[in-house]
């Protein structure tokens, strides 16, 4: 990796309901003294950073995605209002240029793959501390947000489509995406029910195979 003119230690604030398994890996990839990051906070959810943290004790959040029953998208902007200035780098297990658009809508400064490399972590963690906007997972150029609105479809399948789907494929249940989008469990299920008509798909895996070879999801 390349040398970064940071010196300063940057102390994180990691936001993740599955906190225990998560931060074993964060404290393994990361030495205070060898890579100037080190967890200093962390908390199973929003709320807990809201009320239970001061802006003064970390330099960059690290949140998770999709923590049960809250929206990523207000858990953005509750912790921008909170902690204004804090850079937010997205550290999750799901694949999703949609939710990577979304992300960088709201203003994050990163969107990381829980399987992404130490090192990719590192060098996004750096650059939002830094005040750069941190482009992982496989993204090239500088996002234009004008360009990347969340109500714009894309081929045949709509925003909110894909994004059902894409959780699914996570393993996410209906109540649970439900959370998220703020849609009930009934709506969801029928959305899936339509493109699985539509798609000629049987069953939901097989649905998203074929959405997959298409290059729809």
């Amino acid at each position: 990796m390349k040398n970064t003119n940071t010196t300063k230690l940057i102390r994180l604030l990691v936001i993740e309901d599955n906190a225990t398994l998560v931060l074993a890996g964060l404290r393994n990839f990361f030495r205070p003294e060898r890579d100037l990051i080190q967890v200093s906070e962390s908390v199973s959810c929003v709320e807990a950073a809201l009320n239970q943290i001061d802006t003064g004790r970390f330099d960059v959040i690290l949140l998770d995605l999709i923590i049960p029953g809250s929206s990523p998208g207000e858990n953005i902007s509750m912790l921008q209002h909170q902690f204004p200035g804090k850079p937010i780098v997205v550290y999750t297990s799901i694949d999703s240029n949609l939710w990577r658009k979304r992300m960088f809508v709201s203003g994050v400064h990163a969107y990381v793959h829980k399987n992404d490399s130490r090192d990719t972590l590192k060098r996004a963690i750096v650059d939002a501390f830094e005040g750069k906007i941190a482009l992982c997972m496989g993204t090239v150029n500088t996002p234009d947000v004008g360009s990347l609105s969340p109500e714009i479809g894309e081929n045949t399948l709509s925003i909110t489509e894909k994004e059902i789907l894409a959780m699914l494929s996570d393993g996410l249940r209906y109540k649970d995406i439900g959370k998220v989008l703020t849609m009930n469990d009934v709506a969801i299920e029928t959305v899936v029910k339509r493109i699985r008509k539509k798609f000629g798909a049987s069953s939901t895996p097989q649905l998203i195979h074929i959405l997959t070879e298409q290059g729809l999801l």
